[in-house]
């Protein structure tokens, strides 16, 4: 049992797995992936997480409800290179009236090469915060459906 200043890792269920290869343009002279694009590989991470629990963001754009990134950290563990195949592990770690925060590793086989995550406020088409839809905080806590 955790300390109660400790939070409970999320459920197994709100985390998906999706594999990339490493591109040529996403490396830098070293020849290995550039640091910006983990951000990348983390976005694609959250819009498959999404796509596997039957989601499309341009639903929620229509309904006008936006997710922009508004604080993102990662942490680099190890160099990735050209034509290596990662996983993207994308687990949405916390949901709040008006954000979400997803946590992620990038691993290849073992390794884990880079983690880090970010937090996404929920918008309105003037920019403004506005709560989460009960619907949509729902999905934020459901299995893959996909």
């Amino acid at each position: 049992m955790a300390a109660p200043d400790q939070k409970q890792p999320p459920p197994a269920h709100l985390t998906s797995r999706m594999t990339l290869s490493v591109r040529f343009c996403e490396t830098d002279l070293m020849g290995i992936v550039h640091h910006a694009n983990y951000l990348t590989y983390f976005e694609a991470g959250r819009v498959d997480w999404l796509h596997r629990r039957g989601i499309s963001y341009e639903k929620w754009v229509e309904m006008g409800i936006h997710l922009p990134v508004v604080e993102a950290k990662l942490r680099y563990r190890k160099a990735a290179r050209f034509d290596e195949t990662l996983v993207v592990e994308t687990t949405c770690a916390e949901v709040s009236r008006v954000t979400v925060r997803f946590s992620y590793r990038i691993v290849r086989g073992a390794d884990v090469i880079c983690e880090g995550e970010t937090l996404l406020a929920c918008v309105g088409n003037e920019l403004a915060p506005k709560r989460l839809p009960p619907e949509i905080a729902a999905v934020f806590r459901s299995p893959e459906t996909v």
